[in-house]
């Protein structure tokens, strides 16, 4: 028996977290420690979200020359993936592989209008759910 789908706006946390594009590396770790999660989104006033910043991202510079002085808009990911609330999960899943990363923001309104998302799905959110049984 097929399960009902499961939907973006079921699982996605809706407090997202967001930082300046100025804010320094070791601030954005500091923040990620503090909330316990594993990717910021980058807010800027005339463009609204202009991209991610992972834990990955702050590996990758971290032990450079010069890493302190790196900012958030120096080191994010700008490439955004924009899905929808009423996504389903395989969709999303898709998507991620396909584009090889590992979250997606949930915005209500087109991508092209500067707003703040309505929640974040990474990838350890759906396999929770594939954990739980629920697929």
């Amino acid at each position: 028996m097929k399960k009902k789908s499961i939907f973006l706006k079921d699982i996605m946390t809706t407090r997202v977290v967001t930082i300046a594009s100025t804010l320094s590396i070791r601030e954005i770790a500091k923040i990620m420690s503090q909330e316990e999660i594993s990717g910021v989104a980058v807010f800027d006033p005339e463009r609204g979200i202009a991209g991610i910043v992972s834990e990955c991202d702050v590996l990758k510079h971290f032990g450079k020359k010069n890493w302190e002085l790196l900012c958030a808009e120096e080191i994010m990911t700008p490439y955004i993936e924009a899905i929808r609330p009423e996504t389903t999960l395989e969709q999303a899943a898709d998507v991620m592989q396909k584009k090889h990363i590992h979250r997606v923001l949930v915005l209500d309104r087109d991508i092209s209008e500067p707003q703040m998302p309505a929640g974040i799905v990474s990838a350890s959110d759906i396999v929770n759910e594939i954990g739980k049984g629920n697929f």
